[in-house]
């Protein structure tokens, strides 16, 4: 089968491997579709080093089964995290921290190749969602799971750091919840409009300082504040814009090491979640969503063939773009 393969920043080949076997318990799922995300722009320009080399990455990987049985024939989506299911961490109900877990595109090869494996229990049936937008479940259950282990107050003042694909879907999640999110932005950011579009209120960063100091009580700042820039910056805004004992979410994995002034958070008694990835009822609940048109991801590209694969992630890297997604 042809996969490409990352082996070092920049350099990603399509090359002939050997297909996949599945392991017992597990399945062979051909690709259908699969999204560039952050964390593999990451790997792609080395800001994050490889788990491995070479490398199939891919995460965001919709598919259907080719291997005899239950779901056989039927469209899936994986989850990434693989467990072992045995484990202290496992039977507690931690499975996605499973320190003997595989996990798909990051250590274990994804679905940027013809063919995946995935354990059978890992895989979710997904119908009546347009191809190019299931490939958005993965990260809309990693958002879900944010809420999940820290819900928001119904009363909050929100603010999403971010223009791209997580915090759109963050935003369209918490107006489903009846708030108001406002976007921080960068001003020169060509992702705002879409935001605009949603009817959210995009404020750029230059200004605000002053939009904090006329809209919240006593001009302190947000009670919540979820950072989606992807950048190494995005938790030092965060921090100055988080009223005291508020809470920041942070969802951004850019590899690189952060910078951050921590005493102004601790003066603040600020409390900062970090959050990773989606579990089997986020999952679920992506699905649901997607299904119902509740949250209606952005497709900005779509490239067709395994081959277009260096394109893509070129393509990914280009400002304008929220999700680039290959059709294969």
């Amino acid at each position: 089968m042809k996969a490409l393969r990352l082996y070092k920043p920049f350099d990603a080949r399509l090359e002939d491997v050997a297909e996949p076997t599945p392991s017992k318990g597990w399945v062979l799922v051909k690709t259908l579709a699969v999204g560039i995300c952050g964390t593999d722009k990451a790997f792609y320009t080395g800001s994050y080093p490889l788990f491995k080399s070479p490398l199939v990455p891919g995460h965001e990987v919709v598919g259907i089964v080719v291997s005899s049985g239950r779901l056989e024939g039927v469209t899936v989506v994986s989850e990434i995290n693989f467990a072992c299911g045995k484990c202290y961490y496992c039977r507690s109900g931690l499975y996605t921290h499973c320190p003997y877990r595989k996990t798909l595109g990051i250590d274990f090869d994804g679905g940027f190749a013809e063919f995946f494996t995935a354990p059978l229990h890992a895989l979710h049936v997904v119908e009546g969602v347009g191809l190019e937008e299931t490939v958005e479940v993965e990260p809309l259950a990693a958002i879900l799971n944010a809420f999940e282990q820290y819900p928001v107050s119904p009363t909050a003042r929100v603010a999403v750091i971010g223009t791209g694909n997580l915090a759109y879907l963050a935003i369209q999640v918490l107006m489903l919840m009846g708030l108001a999110p406002v976007v921080i932005a960068r001003r020169e950011s060509q992702k705002a409009m879409y935001f605009k579009k949603l009817g959210v209120e995009v404020v750029f960063k230059d200004e605000v300082e002053s939009y904090i100091a006329k809209n919240t009580p006593e001009g302190l700042g947000f009670d919540v504040v979820f950072e989606a820039s992807g950048s190494v910056e995005g938790l030092s805004t965060a921090i100055s814009i988080t009223r005291p004992r508020g809470v920041i979410h942070m969802k951004s994995t850019p590899g690189a090491l952060f910078r951050v002034d921590m005493t102004r958070a601790v003066v603040k008694e600020l409390r900062i979640i970090c959050t990773r990835c989606g579990t089997f009822k986020e999952f679920k609940k992506a699905v649901e969503l997607l299904k119902q048109g509740a949250v209606k991801p952005l497709i900005t590209s779509v490239l067709t063939g395994i081959e277009s694969g260096v394109k893509a992630f070129e393509k990914a890297l280009e400002r304008s773009e929220v999700k680039v997604v290959v059709r294969l």
